[in-house]
């Protein structure tokens, strides 16, 4: 459990520390772009994550699971590579010849170069994504989170220079339009960069492709892509469809506030970057059941208290992230969605079961009634009662996928989980938070006093789980 912890911090510093660095851009952005362009942005880098669940195929989970195969293992890692590589560059010719066509579709006729750009952006991400599962795979996390970082960093050195250096005018010969394209553009160099950092990962992979390990796991991830899609789906539709059924300013808003949010969402991306790994190399353990229960419990523990500090905190982060205060009209979404990334941090300890068991198909189905949630509400409610019922929806949704993946996984692999002490952290999280921050109106002093108090009873009720934890 301490090996886990310890590799969960490391790589927490590969997934968190780059994207710390991008969400201390915030407050730039927020400064220099009008909301109406922020729209822009939010929406275009939705749609560019459901691009990224097609392009990778769910081939990374795939990786995991077929790696532990001992006479599989370099076979997966060469066939899952030149799949991905094949399916980014058709991605990336398309794009490339039918870029004016398509901007014109998605409502940015007059910029077509972000379509050529978020291409290209698409197109590296995906042939970095096996190369980094093999650090992860292979228990490189320093390695992993040093290209991550020295990625993140040149990205970041590239965007502040566009804004505050370089002259407009040399901006414009590049082709950057309008400011809001500076961060685009600089995400185009950073990906270019990852890629570049992975070559020695890359190197080692082989012209291999073996058709019937292939065919294994495209059985196996293809579900699992439909799941990340459906995930997609309940992390982003809500921007997709703000941009064009809400006032483009009030979509603006919600993008702006919603990344104060991402702190919480950095916490569970760590963790998911340690846990995965983990997962699937106890599942030959005899004990592994009672494992993944401790794991689940201990999740939720630290989970609980990260989203309330967050809460209890609100008041001050958000004058110093979301520094122009005509972006506060939403700032109400933000404890909302803080409690629905703890809920699916907890279901994605839950969805052990059908990744072991390779029942990836109810994981799918499981994934597409959160939403289905997430369609039909917007659809319905959007538009006549604003942004605030994509933040309800998004809590709903992540519900109803934590709910269904526990009571199947106890029918198809039964886990001990204390059912009781989890249910119990998740009410008195969500009851102390609304105290805070509405009874309350997230007041400071009040609100960092009951987060003490909410901290106090966690670590009284798990004193021998620290107790142990520091002995070792």
């Amino acid at each position: 459990m301490k090996k886990l912890l310890g590799e969960t911090i490391i790589y927490g510093i590969g997934a968190i520390l780059p994207r710390v660095i991008i969400f201390a851009l915030n407050p730039l952005y927020i400064a220099l772009i009008d909301k109406d362009e922020f729209a822009q942005f939010t929406s275009l880098y939705a749609m560019i994550s459901f691009v990224n669940i097609v392009l990778t195929f769910g081939f990374e989970t795939a990786f995991f699971r077929f790696s532990s195969e001992a006479e599989n293992k370099n076979k997966t890692f060469n066939t899952s590579f030149w799949f991905l590589a094949g399916t980014s560059t058709l991605f990336l010719t398309c794009c490339l010849l039918f870029s004016q066509p398509i901007a014109n579709g998605l409502g940015f006729a007059k910029n077509p170069e972000y379509i050529r750009w978020f291409a290209w952006i698409a197109f590296f991400d995906t042939l970095c994504v096996i190369p980094f599962a093999w650090l992860r795979y292979h228990n490189k996390p320093v390695k992993y989170s040093l290209v991550r970082v020295v990625q993140s960093l040149i990205q970041t050195v590239a965007v502040i220079a566009l804004f505050l250096y370089i002259p407009s005018e040399l901006s414009r010969s590049f082709g950057l339009k309008e400011k809001v394209s500076y961060p685009f553009y600089s995400n185009v160099i950073g990906s270019l960069v990852g890629c570049l950092l992975l070559l020695p990962v890359m190197l080692k992979v082989r012209f291999e492709f073996v058709k019937e390990l292939f065919l294994r796991m495209i059985k196996y991830s293809w579900p699992i892509m439909l799941a990340g899609f459906a995930f997609m789906v309940n992390e982003n539709f809500d921007k997709v469809m703000q941009f064009f059924l809400i006032d483009e300013g009030d979509a603006g808003a919600y993008g702006g506030c919603y990344k104060l949010a991402v702190i919480m969402t950095l916490f569970v991306t760590a963790y998911r970057m340690g846990i995965e790994p983990f997962f699937f190399k106890q599942m030959q353990n005899e004990n592994a059941k009672i494992t993944y229960a401790k794991v689940t419990e201990y999740f939720t523990v630290f989970a609980s208290v990260v989203a309330m500090g967050i809460i209890a905190n609100i008041s001050w982060l958000k004058t110093i992230l979301i520094p122009n205060s005509s972006y506060w009209t939403a700032i109400d979404i933000v404890p909302i969605i803080i409690i629905a990334n703890l809920f699916f941090g907890i279901y994605y300890n839950l969805s052990t079961w059908y990744k072991v068991t390779d029942r990836t198909k109810v994981g799918t189905a499981i994934s597409w009634a959160g939403a289905a949630v997430t369609i039909l509400f917007n659809f319905l409610l959007l538009k006549s009662f604003g942004f605030m019922v994509s933040a309800w929806t998004t809590l709903g949704a992540y519900f109803v996928m934590m709910v269904l993946s526990y009571y199947l996984g106890q029918k198809y692999y039964p886990i001990p989980y204390r059912t009781g002490k989890i249910t119990g952290y998740l009410v008195m999280v969500t009851l102390f938070s609304f105290v805070s921050y509405w009874v309350f109106n997230a007041d400071f002093w009040i609100g960092n006093l009951i987060f003490v108090l909410f901290t106090g009873i966690v670590l009284y009720q798990n004193k021998e789980f620290i107790l142990k934890l520091k002995r070792k």
